[in-house]
Formats: structure tokens, sequence, C-alpha cells
């Protein structure tokens, strides 16, 4: 079956959220006994539809001020009209000014479908003033109904954050393998690079989503590691891995191929083992010693090799700044001793 026909849970939730935001947006509507419900449908189904609550919170502030301006532009279009002014000629003029918006931000699109449907569209037998307000009110109903699905169904952004930093230091380990094993594949490197820096980038977005529902939706986490501290010391990771590469460039891979074999395994085991710890969705004590432990062997290993009597040089070098950053990282997202929870 091709990726794109794929259906699974996260598919699924996404599913019920659309249905069931759509279902109270319609509700919503007919309670308000407003002629027009299907704008608030319509909002709903472009609010929620959002991939993050992060997301589908700027697009409902985007409608609802879209929707004021427009509504706004519509009335002040009304009361021209009133006294004589020729429709055709009262929306070119207010469509200047909100199409100069919506080029700025489109997201405010809203503002000059509210000045069509206000201005040209007939308003019957009603107040002249009545279309704007209730045009303004579909979008609030819209925007509610899609807000209250996000908040009670909110992507786990928390879990997320875990993920994307061990998909990271995964990338960034496989990396280091790559310097280290005495077959330089530049193409190869530049791709994990690449993966690793969307990455980090995905992860920045993930936390910022964390936030969003840290607000709204109390937490609920079993953790007590510090995810949101990870950021600056992958990035730091991520320029020593790049800075290892070039210092193992120096047309000797065999030479050291054989010097870096023990400290090269040493020191893909920590990444690892961090990785496996920050995949579980609770926090296991077991995985974190494993961790300590895997620093511990590195260090020793490194001790090892100086003790040998070995001329130092510039990977030798950063293999001590990898260290010392992935050490800084562990200690940062698993504080010794966390604080207890009340």
């Amino acid at each position: 079956m091709p990726t794109w026909l794929s259906f699974g849970i996260p598919e699924a939730r996404r599913l019920v959220r659309t249905l069931v935001a759509c279902s109270i947006s319609y509700a919503g509507a007919r309670l308000a006994a407003l002629p027009e419900g299907y704008w608030a449908l319509i909002t709903t189904l472009v609010v929620v539809t959002q991939p993050s609550l992060t997301q589908a919170l700027g697009t409902a502030r985007d409608q609802v001020i879209g929707a004021c301006i427009g509504g706004v532009a519509g009335v002040l279009g009304v009361m021209a009209m009133q006294r004589g002014a020729a429709p055709l000629a009262v929306f070119a003029i207010a469509l200047v000014p909100l199409a100069a918006l919506t080029a700025k931000r489109p997201a405010m699109r809203l503002a000059c479908v509210t000045l069509v449907i206000v201005v040209l569209i007939p308003a019957g037998s009603g107040p002249p003033f009545q279309r704007p307000l209730h045009r303004v009110l579909e979008i609030l109903i819209g925007v509610t109904a899609a807000f209250i699905v996000a908040a009670i169904w909110p992507n786990r952004a928390i879990r997320i954050a875990h993920r994307r930093v061990a998909d990271t230091l995964e990338i960034l380990r496989q990396l280091m393998a790559m310097q280290l094993s005495g077959k330089p594949d530049e193409d190869g490197a530049a791709r994990l690079e690449t993966l690793s820096v969307q990455a980090q980038q995905a992860l920045d977005d993930a936390l910022q989503e964390a936030e969003r529902e840290h607000i709204i939706v109390p937490l609920r986490s079993h953790r007590s590691d510090a995810i949101d501290k990870a950021a600056p010391f992958l990035r730091r990771l991520h320029s020593d891995a790049i800075f290892l590469g070039k210092a193992l460039s120096n047309g000797r891979p065999d030479e050291y191929k054989m010097r870096y074999r023990d400290i090269g395994r040493a020191l893909q085991a920590p990444f690892a083992a961090l990785a496996d710890a920050l995949t579980d969705t609770k926090q296991d004590a077991s995985k974190l010693e494993r961790v300590r432990e895997c620093m511990r062997q590195l260090k020793e290993a490194l001790e090892a090799e100086r003790a040998n009597g070995e001329e130092w040089d510039v990977a030798y070098f950063v293999v001590g700044l990898i260290v010392t950053d992935l050490d800084a990282l562990t200690t940062a997202i698993y504080p010794s001793d966390p604080p207890r929870t009340r």
C-alpha cells in the first residue's frame, strides 16, 4: 500500500477531532439561529485541520481578527451605500486596504471574504448591520469549537520533543561512527548533518507546542526530566561532530581507524543509551544508570588513551569536547537529584 494511503492512530485522532469539532460548531450555529451558520463550519475546518495546537491558535487568532476587520469595513461600506454610494464602488475602495493586509498576512484573508458577503450579497429584509454582526459571530463559534477540541485532544508535544532529541542523538552517533570508521563518505556525512539540523528544528517546534499545551491543558507527566534544556547542547554536539570530521580528514584513515577503534565504540554507546532512555514514555531508572555507566566507560577509555602516552592530536581534543558536551546534556536533562513532585 502506498504511504499516502496508510491510515493509523494519528490519522484516526485527527479524523475524530475534525468530526467532533464540526458537530460542536454546527450545534452552536443552530443554537444561535444564524441564517448563514455554514460559515462557522468552514472556520472550524480551517482551524482544526492545522497540524498542531500552536498553528491552530495562530490561525484562529488571524481568522477572528480578519473577520472583525472585514466586518468593520463592511459596516462602513453599508453606511456609505445608505447615503447613495454604489455597492461596487464601495467594495472596490474598501478592498484595496484589505487586499494589502491579506498580502502581508495571508491568514487574514477572511477580511476580504467578509467584505464580499456584507457589501455585495443582498442582506434581505433584516437590518443592514445585521449581516456583519452575524459574520463575526459565526467566525467566533467556529473558532471556539475548534479550540475546544484542540484543548481536549492536544498533540503530545512533550513526547514528540523527547523523540526529536533521541533522533538527533542517533543521527550524530551515526555521523561520528562514520567518521571514526576510516571510511570517509562526504555525501553520507552531508546527509546526516542535514538530518541533524532538521531534527533540531523539529525539537524547537515541539517545545514551542509544549508551551501552548502546558498553558491550556495541565501536563500530566510521570517524567522528572528537563527536555527543554536540550537544544543548546545538541547544537554544540552537532558542531563537535562536524569539527571531528574535519580533524580526521587528513589523509590517514587507516591510522585513525586503529587508534580510535576502542574510543569509537565507547563514544557511540552513551549516545545510543541516552536515545533509548528518551524514547520511553516514563523515566526508567535502569536506563538512566545505563547512560551514566556508558559515560564512565567512555571517560575511562579516554584516560587509557592518555595513559598510553599516545601523542595528542586535534581529533583527540574534539572527542574530549564531545564527552564534555554529552555529559552536560545528560546532566541537564536528567539531574542527579531531581526535585520531588508534590
